[in-house]
């Protein structure tokens, strides 16, 4: 499948549901949509003819492209990154078998991953079809799978931490 219309597919997955039942942009004033340059949301593969044209394209020290906002963008324009945020379909195994898991992504610091909250279940499993079209490309497949490692490699961190 194009990247381009995986991507498009996956944003119309997401159309419709978001974290919570009420904006969860009050919680914290919209935090996740303001970055400068060395925040932002990380583009996939191809997404960066996709997005609000008014949002920056920066390049980050990794060579990953992030998209930075003011917090003003055309919703139906915003990269995916912000569409699955603050959870990421992370790629796990058992017993040899591939299967997908949402996890908060712990790369951010938003007020949900504290526990306080109640993702929707319609938004975690719109996050979870996501992860398997993302595998259809084999561009947007290896990028998901290096942010998918990365993630879990933060969880396995904050385990690691939490018992000393």
């Amino acid at each position: 499948m194009k990247k381009e219309v995986l991507l498009k597919t996956c944003y119309s997955l997401l159309r419709n549901t978001t974290p919570l039942e009420s904006d969860c942009g009050k919680i914290c004033g919209g935090k996740c949509c303001k970055g400068d340059n060395k925040t932002g949301m990380l583009l996939f593969p191809g997404e960066e003819n996709l997005i609000d044209s008014n949002m920056k394209i920066i390049e980050n020290e990794n060579g990953d492209k992030l998209a930075v906002c003011d917090g003003k963008c055309d919703r139906n324009k915003r990269p995916l990154a912000c569409r699955i945020y603050p959870l990421f379909p992370v790629i796990k195994y058992s017993e040899g078998i591939e299967y997908i898991e949402t996890e908060f992504d712990r790369r951010a610091d938003c007020p949900l991953l504290k526990g306080e909250y109640k993702i929707t279940r319609r938004f975690d499993n719109a996050v979870k079809r996501v992860g398997k079209y993302l595998l259809l490309n084999s561009e947007t497949a290896e990028y998901y799978r290096k942010l998918s490692d990365e993630i879990l490699e933060y969880i396995e961190l904050e385990k690691v931490l939490k018992n000393l």
